[in-house]
């Protein structure tokens, strides 16, 4: 079970770094960000695969109300917070169990509302460094809040405050200030040796969080625990963005995993709900390995499916922009195209 808090810790630190990359490389590019294209693609990436699995949801529950959902008329509440982006937040309503790792995705949302402009304004005046010890600031001050009053008010609300944007802020500024100083940072993992002891010490740190499945329940695993595997994820980030080899070919089957691995995410709860007569504990060997392999299957089908849908939608899109945007460029890509 610990291995859920590594899986969500490191996908923090490295969503911050990515979705920072490509802000930091349309304002190199532009001289700004392109907000309206940003989101679209984050839309196209992200969407089609959402409303998938609720739509697949809704049809299942109301159909056979395995998990109880059309009892308790929690469907389209469920739907709700699954498109909103909500799942994070304390809600005036109850929700479906096989939406509930979706809060991850909505903290990430929510960051990427706000990022962006902070992001420009930093850039253009060279305060990137203002801007990553300011906002780590707020994140901390805002979790530190969120602790005491849990710990004061109500001890039986950790899973809340776990799920709390202002919990994982800190993860997602971690990785984007390693993508702003990624220069100097990669400095530091030249040598070889270097690097083996970056690996190992890392990978230590996350691998010993594993064997503490409930350590999210405490308020030292959000002021040391959590922090400390947060900088595990980035040394582990930054060796691999450093890396200049060319990855071995035994590493393809995990490439291709990571390839379905939003679909897998989206799915893998609902299934085990499923499977599993609406619980996830003390699955039974049979269930486990069933969950897994039905999980990547309706993520090998997402993929070349909805998700390729949106794909398509994705470069027809940027050919429309294009068009509109950059005329110039359009008009002289298609002369070089005529006369190549």
């Amino acid at each position: 079970q610990g291995a859920g808090i590594v899986g969500v810790i490191a996908f923090f630190v490295l969503s911050g770094y990515l979705i920072t990359n490509v802000l930091v490389g349309d304002i190199e590019r532009h001289r700004k960000i392109r907000y309206g294209r940003f989101y679209a693609h984050r839309a196209f990436r992200l969407v089609p695969a959402l409303v998938s699995l609720l739509g697949v949801y809704a049809i299942v529950e109301l159909a056979t109300d395995v998990l109880g959902d059309r009892s308790k008329g929690i469907v389209g509440y469920t739907v709700l917070a699954g498109l909103g982006y909500l799942k994070d937040l304390p809600l005036p309503f109850d929700v479906s169990m096989a939406i509930g790792p979706l809060w991850t995705l909505a903290v990430e949302e929510q960051f990427y509302l706000i990022w962006p402009a902070l992001l420009v304004l930093a850039l253009r005046r060279n305060r990137q460094g203002r801007l990553i010890g300011w906002s780590a600031a707020v994140a901390l001050f805002l979790m530190s809040a969120s602790v005491l009053a849990m710990v004061t008010l109500a001890p039986q609300l950790h899973s809340l405050v776990y799920a709390l944007p202002t919990t994982w802020g800190l993860g997602l500024i971690i990785g984007s200030a390693l993508r702003l100083y990624r220069v100097h940072v990669f400095s530091w993992f030249t040598g070889r040796w270097p690097r083996r002891a970056a690996l190992l010490g890392s990978v230590a740190v996350l691998a010993a969080l594993i064997f503490f499945p409930k350590a999210n329940e405490t308020p030292a695993f959000m002021f040391i625990g959590g922090p400390l595997a947060m900088a595990a994820s980035a040394v582990l980030v930054a060796l691999a963005g450093s890396r200049t080899a060319v990855m071995p070919k035994w590493t393809r089957p995990v490439q291709l995993l990571g390839t379905v691995s939003y679909a897998a995410y989206l799915w893998n709860y609902a299934v085990i709900l499923w499977l599993n007569g609406g619980s996830t504990a003390d699955l039974p060997p049979f269930i486990a390995v069933s969950a897994i392999v039905v999980t990547l299957l309706i993520a090998v089908i997402s993929w070349h499916t909805v998700e390729r849908l949106g794909r398509i939608a994705r470069a027809r899109f940027d050919q429309h922009y294009s068009a509109r945007h950059y005329p110039d460029r359009q008009q002289s890509g298609s002369a070089a195209s005529r006369h190549g």
